[in-house]
């Protein structure tokens, strides 16, 4: 593929790019591409490239700049402006956000001065529903984060024995985020002239429901946000839980390739120029993409399995499997085919032998027994071990530790399967995915550096912008049946700096969240928004609100009050287990 070249690089590759025999040649080849520096497209245009796991792009202007997303943190953020602007020093007069993901929005504060936004000399545009995708669910409380650790391989070492690169580009940083929301909104499309420079933002629903597309038709420059996700196959279904729509995203590329660019800038990876390259590139990557949804779906119909499917459909056609931008280091056909099951079907696969399967540690004490016993069980292991059978090795002893957890030859022995199944993985994302999950069999992973990372990766601008009706659905997800057995009782809150007023109704089994505070209520709590805010997510106790007299009640109700914050699970308890199961 054409690839632009770089203006310049900085020497720099925040990726592992050496060789290493625990490291697949092809992988090692994929961070290669990762270099750090800034590449020209056009006469205009600047795109940064390697300063995060995303992209970050400088339009120039008559009069001033346009950014195009902001990276992931403001350290990385500030990096690429600084090296941007050995281009032009010109003034920024807009920033648009291709879509509400953080690694694209987290770095806006280390760009932006909130002064010149205030004054309207800066204007920051994105869909109308990028501030829905950036609250998310916060109902799942910390399991999304946790499985984002290990996709990414939080608190491993860079190198031969741990994480290499992200799929999509450098692995994540952790640092200071900060997050500035947009002042002009649309759906559909959008036309404007910012310094000069004419361009249509195009919504493109793919890999989030808020992607936009942005078009600069005086340059014939296409930059396509994710829908195109770089050098790499689209993550149809990503294995931290995030569930595509195959075809809307095939349609999405579709409604690209109508611009027949000259230049094409994604989100991740390097720039292309040459109209018929970049047409062949999205027809390669929407055929890509309709292959893996038609042919799970042609197989569907013949009765296959999510494990058969897998099994029938382990990747591209040769037509596409060599195509540089359709590697398997992000996306792979084998996780989207199983996915596109449960999409069409659910979780039944029609034996009903598992309608109502025996518990989990109950069945595999059954099978260990079955199978001669513990010491039979991990003695077939460490032959399959031996022979290079890690897979068949992880099976065999996960059995043993659902039904005895502390068994600690099969934590051993299963870590180093799991470590050897990392080390032949080309996709990175399954790699730190069997390297993370080898330190939780073993022991080994920090929880609490993990759990601190977590938390630093909370975006404090967001957390304070998320609706308060979204943070009362959350606890009410975390209503406890037991302790609210026999509990009938309505709580109304006041906010004295806004006004607003909000209610819950809990009943055994079930709290239904109120839009105003009901007259009837058995207590009302009066208090500002930023600290009820704190009470739903476990920021703020409710004994320290109350002593800090930061929440008001009437008199003869604190008992009611103190009940009713004790039917609720806290939100921020021990990291789950992902890998001990």
């Amino acid at each position: 593929m054409p690839i632009v070249g770089p203006k310049f690089l900085t020497g720099q590759n925040l990726a592992f790019d050496r060789p290493a025999d625990l490291i697949p040649a092809r992988l090692t080849e994929h961070a290669s591409r990762m270099k750090q520096g800034v590449y020209q497209v056009a006469d205009s245009f600047y795109v940064a490239v390697g300063y995060g796991i995303a992209n970050m792009t400088m339009v120039v202007g008559s009069d001033g700049v346009i950014l195009i997303d902001s990276l992931d943190i403001e350290d990385g953020a500030r990096q690429a402006l600084s090296d941007l602007r050995r281009v032009s020093d010109k003034p920024v007069r807009a920033l648009v956000y291709t879509h509400s993901h953080p690694d694209h929005t987290s770095g806006a504060r280390a760009l932006v001065d909130p002064a010149a936004l205030e004054a309207g000399r800066v204007e920051i545009y994105a869909h109308e529903r990028l501030m829905a995708g950036m609250y998310g669910n916060p109902s799942y409380g910390v399991v999304p984060p946790l499985r984002l650790a290990y996709t990414f391989g939080f608190t491993l070492d860079q190198g031969p024995e741990g994480w290499v690169e992200a799929g999509l580009g450098p692995p994540h940083r952790a640092g200071k985020t900060g997050f500035l929301p947009p002042t002009k909104t649309f759906r559909g499309s959008l036309d404007v002239t910012v310094a000069g420079i004419r361009m249509r933002l195009q919504e493109a629903p793919s890999e989030s429901d808020d992607e936009l597309a942005i078009w600069f038709p005086d340059h014939r420059v296409l930059h396509v946000a994710d829908v195109v996700q770089g050098e790499t196959l689209a993550n149809l279904y990503a294995l931290r839980g995030a569930v595509r729509d195959p075809l809307q995203w095939v349609r999405a590329v579709d409604l690209l390739r109508q611009f027949d660019a000259e230049f094409f800038i994604a989100g991740h990876g390097r720039p292309l120029a040459g109209r018929e390259e970049i047409r062949e590139l999205l027809l390669s990557y929407r055929d890509a993409l309709q292959y893996i949804h038609d042919q799970a779906v042609r197989l569907l119909a013949r009765g296959l399995t999510p494990d058969e499917l897998a099994e029938a459909i382990p990747e591209l056609p040769p037509r596409l499997r060599a195509h540089p931008w359709l590697g398997e280091f992000y996306g792979t056909v084998r996780q989207t085919v199983r996915q596109q099951y449960f999409n069409s079907f659910g979780w039944f696969e029609g034996d009903p032998t598992f309608l109502a399967p025996l518990p989990r540690a109950q069945r595999s004490a059954r099978y260990v027994a079955a199978m001669g016993g513990p010491d039979a069980v991990v003695a077939n292991a460490t032959q399959a071990h031996a022979d290079g059978q890690f897979q068949w090795a992880a099976e065999l002893l996960t059995h043993i530790l659902r039904a005895d957890p502390d068994h600690a030859t099969a934590k051993e022995l299963k870590a180093h399967a799991l470590r050897q199944l990392g080390y032949q993985a080309t996709n990175p994302i399954w790699r730190n995915n069997y390297l993370m999950a080898a330190k939780e069999v073993d022991g080994t992973l920090d929880r609490a550096k993990l759990l601190g990372m977590l938390r630093q990766m909370g975006n404090p601008d967001v957390a304070a912008a998320v609706p308060i009706p979204v943070l009362l659905r959350a606890l009410a997800t975390r209503l406890d049946p037991v302790k609210c057995d026999g509990v009938w009782l309505t709580v109304g809150f006041r906010c004295s700096d806004t006004g607003a007023a909000f209610g819950i109704a809990v009943r055994p089994g079930v709290a239904e969240i109120l839009t105003e505070a009901p007259a009837s209520a058995a207590a009302t709590i009066t208090t500002t928004e930023p600290v009820l805010r704190g009470l739903l997510t476990g920021r703020v106790s409710w004994p320290r609100a109350v002593a800090d007299r930061a929440a008001l009640l009437e008199p003869g109700v604190a008992e009611v009050a103190a009940r009713f914050w004790s039917v609720f699970d806290p939100p921020n308890g021990d990291l789950p287990a992902l890998a001990c199961r």
